[in-house]
């Protein structure tokens, strides 16, 4: 199924991270290893979850209205915040603000459910049996499971029109050979190539005023 999955240079750096850390198995991934590992004090108030970096100090406020797997979304989503970006979205123009956001959900998708650790796992073949899997072996709501899945069939299409793109411009590249060509091609090169041959030769004659 993941023969043709292709990694993001994010999706990459996120898998090298976890590696450094030994996080090797899904039951790993939870905020008390996770913040103890990455030196980041997190706090559970009743507010919406927020990141802060304090000379060179990391925290994370929880929001602990939410349920389990909404607050580990939550401290991935602020994670990369930590360890990816800088400055205060406040003063920031609202595309650059965008661009985190963005970068902060696909690094919540990846690092929520490694594709690392998702190849170890034997999935159902129905999609909402899939779906259920990712959700329960990953602890992670329902909807972060779908969007995932739904990244990874995206990824795996992509990579095999990739395939076949290549594979159809090398047979175009092969055919283009001499050794390929018809009768008929063959002749018609053969008369372009004398033709070719006769202007060079009128071309490099010498030319004497009347």
């Amino acid at each position: 199924m993941f023969s043709n999955y292709q990694t993001t240079p994010l999706e990459q750096w996120i898998e090298a991270l976890y590696h450094q850390h030994q996080l090797t198995q899904p039951n790993q991934l939870q905020i008390v290893n996770l913040a103890s590992k990455l030196n980041i004090w997190t706090y559970f108030t009743d507010m919406n979850s927020m990141a802060v970096e304090n000379n060179g100090l990391f925290s994370i406020n929880l929001d602990r209205r939410l349920s389990a797997r909404e607050q580990w979304e939550d401290f991935l989503h602020e994670v990369c915040h930590l360890l990816r970006h800088a400055g205060n979205q406040m003063t920031m123009p609202d595309q650059y603000v965008g661009w985190q956001e963005q970068d902060a959900a696909a690094f919540q998708l990846y690092a929520a459910m490694p594709i690392s650790m998702i190849k170890q796992i034997q999935l159902p073949e129905r999609k909402s049996e899939m779906i259920e899997a990712l959700s329960e072996e990953f602890q992670v709501t329902y909807r972060l499971a779908a969007a995932r899945l739904e990244q990874i069939q995206r990824r795996i299409f992509q990579g095999i029109m990739d395939q076949e793109f290549h594979l159809f411009i090398k047979n175009q590249t092969s055919s283009y050979h001499p050794a390929n060509w018809s009768d008929a091609t063959r002749s018609i090169m053969e008369k372009l190539e004398q033709l070719k041959r006769k202007g060079a030769s009128t071309n490099g004659k010498a030319h004497h005023p009347v």
